[in-house]
């Protein structure tokens, strides 16, 4: 069963791209600092689960995760929350309303019927000795026939 997570890292990333919210979209976490003068993200996955079975094709629950990043030493200090906040607001309601992520892509699992409920935890890292305010999106995505069952 060959699971088509690639395509929906891709479509992720896609979508933050031409969001325009970020300076910088990395599939994965950066091994580098993102650029200090914009907000930065980063899309992984957390999990893949099948969901439900057909008789010849799957229903998955792939579950991601969108950081946002903003250097913590950026000025004025209440900016760094009001700006990773923003993109937050902005992020869920692209992903809760109306944005188109493919064909595959059911629905968003927002109450956690085959995953993890929509949330978003924040926190702290450090990249490469440079410490960032982020906000992490965790949300499952229905995703339909990725994998074909064969015989």
């Amino acid at each position: 069963m060959p699971f088509l997570v690639k395509a929906t890292l891709e479509q992720i990333a896609t979508y933050l791209q031409r969001s325009a919210y970020f300076g910088q979209v990395t599939i994965g976490e950066p091994k580098a600092p993102p650029d200090g003068e914009k907000l930065a993200a980063a899309v992984f996955m957390r999990s893949v689960a099948v969901a439900q079975l057909t008789l010849n094709s799957t229903i998955e629950s792939h579950v991601l995760n969108i950081r946002i990043y903003r250097n913590m030493l950026h000025e004025p200090v209440d900016a760094i929350e009001f700006e990773v906040a923003e993109a937050v607001s902005e992020v869920s309601n692209d992903l809760l309303g109306d944005v188109n992520l493919g064909d595959r892509v059911r629905a968003i699992d927002v109450g956690g019927i085959h995953s993890a409920p929509y949330r978003v935890d924040w926190g702290y890292v450090q990249v490469n000795q440079t410490m960032f305010r982020t906000a992490d999106i965790i949300f499952g995505l229905i995703v339909d026939d990725s994998a074909t069952l064969g015989a």
